[in-house]
């Protein structure tokens, strides 16, 4: 080195151990480590599945990143926006780092996002809701590889099956619960099916006023008790018909004997038979009635003053109407509480003691009073009547005398009559009751079925 004149001899050992120093440095690069780590909201690894980026990389300026299958499919940016995942699968988050000495570094993370899970269920009920109910479930969940099912009171009690079977027997409401899952989630959803009873099976049967002695010919009228049946066949030997698949049909049973009614009651899950018997006894043509009350006039709208063998039974006041007008026997008149004028009438003249004409009425002899025209059954004889025949030598005559009132001296008092169709009665007054307005006497009553 030539000494410049110019300098001084310190500035040139300065510059001389510069250079020496300098000539001597070693210059380094800054290393690169990509780093970086994942966050998925909600953890809910359903798609759409959302992931927050943290990037923890040292050493880089630059960043390139990369995101399979996202949303957005890369980014330069050091800390990116959150991306997403619109559809299943395993998806690669991929970094790669850098300096400007040229320094690299990558680092990959992989996401799995699983299908939508939703939960849902139907069923598929084998016939009807009539225990037992059999029942094949339908899941309609998605994105679930795991299942429970809790059946309230079925059999199985629980199952792990995708589409399992149940059955209930027990008579209600039956919860039945569906919690899937898809290792990561887990959801739940929950309905209830009705079971009705399992099918029952009784009957009984009534009789019209006419057929209450059970006396040939009977008219049943059957009465189905079945509960949650759908057919039902009645086979009856001997009556008319013999065979019948109503619900609750009518039987006409035409001799006397003991039958046997048979029903079976069907539905799609069982049958079931039952069977009882009735006995029609033989035809005396005798209706016996006991205890009948009759009211005084003014008791004719709580007690009732007309009386029908036909339909066994008092018609009140406001009962009567077009059809059973006609079906009407005798009317009693008692004047007041003091039953010191009383009288049965014939229906077609009520109207002329003080009732409202009856419409369709009939006519009927009666005799009140046998004391005035000669005593031809007496108390004793009344009681003694079994049989229509009975009545043969009774001969019942319309006479004014034989129509007079009569009041509560003799008790008991026995009244003839015989209706327009000729078939003959006898009413045995048995006692008189004192209750004001609402007084009446009381009767037992026997009448031919037929002349």
């Amino acid at each position: 080195m030539k000494l410049n004149k110019n300098l001084s001899w310190s500035t040139f050992l300065i510059t001389v151990i510069a250079c020496i120093f300098n000539a001597c440095a070693v210059e380094e690069s800054i290393p690169v480590k990509a780093d970086f780590s994942i966050k998925v909201i909600n953890n809910d690894y359903s798609v759409p599945v959302k992931v927050e980026i943290t990037n923890k990389s040292t050493g880089a300026e630059t960043y390139e990143w990369s995101f399979d299958g996202a949303s957005v499919t890369s980014s330069t940016e050091k800390s990116p926006q959150p991306i997403t995942f619109a559809a299943p699968g395993v998806y690669k988050i991929t970094l790669k780092a850098s300096n400007k000495d040229g320094n690299v570094d990558t680092k990959e993370i992989e996401v799995k996002a699983d299908a939508a899970v939703s939960v849902d269920f139907d069923w598929q009920m084998q016939g009807s809701d009539i225990s037992p109910v059999t029942l094949k479930m339908i899941n309609k969940s998605l994105g679930a590889t795991q299942y429970l099912w809790e059946f309230d009171g079925g059999s199985p009690a629980t199952s792990h099956e995708e589409n399992p079977q149940v059955v209930f027997t027990t008579p209600g409401d039956h919860i039945i619960k569906l919690t899937i899952s898809n290792g990561l989630e887990t959801y739940s959803t929950q309905k209830t099916v009705n079971v009705k009873p399992a099918m029952t099976i009784d009957f009984n049967w009534t009789v019209d006023a006419i057929d209450n002695d059970y006396q040939a010919p009977v008219l049943l009228h059957l009465n189905n008790l079945s509960t949650n049946a759908t057919t039902y066949e009645w086979t009856i030997a001997g009556a008319v018909p013999a065979v019948s698949t109503a619900p609750s049909p009518d039987i006409n049973l035409p001799a006397a004997g003991t039958y046997t009614i048979i029903l079976k009651s069907t539905n799609d899950k069982e049958t079931k038979t039952l069977q009882k018997q009735v006995t029609v006894l033989a035809d005396t043509n005798l209706l016996s009635f006991s205890d009948i009350k009759l009211g005084i006039n003014s008791a004719h709208a709580a007690v009732g003053c007309f009386f029908s063998s036909e339909l066994g039974t008092v018609i009140k006041q406001g009962e009567v109407d077009q059809t059973n007008g006609s079906k009407i026997d005798f009317a009693f008149f008692g004047l007041n509480s003091s039953f010191l004028y009383n009288q049965f009438v014939s229906p077609d003249e009520v109207q002329n003691t003080g009732f409202v004409a009856i419409p369709n009425a009939i006519h009927t002899k009666v005799i009140n009073s046998q004391e005035s025209v000669g005593v031809q059954l007496s108390s004793a004889g009344f009681d003694a009547l079994d049989s229509g025949d009975d009545f043969a030598a009774i001969n019942v005559l319309e006479t004014n005398a034989g129509k007079s009132p009569f009041t509560n001296s003799a008790v008991p008092r026995i009244v003839l009559f015989q209706t327009t169709d000729g078939r003959k009665g006898a009413i045995k007054i048995k006692n008189f009751v004192t209750n004001g307005p609402g007084s009446y006497i009381v009767v037992d009553i026997k009448v031919q079925k037929q002349p």
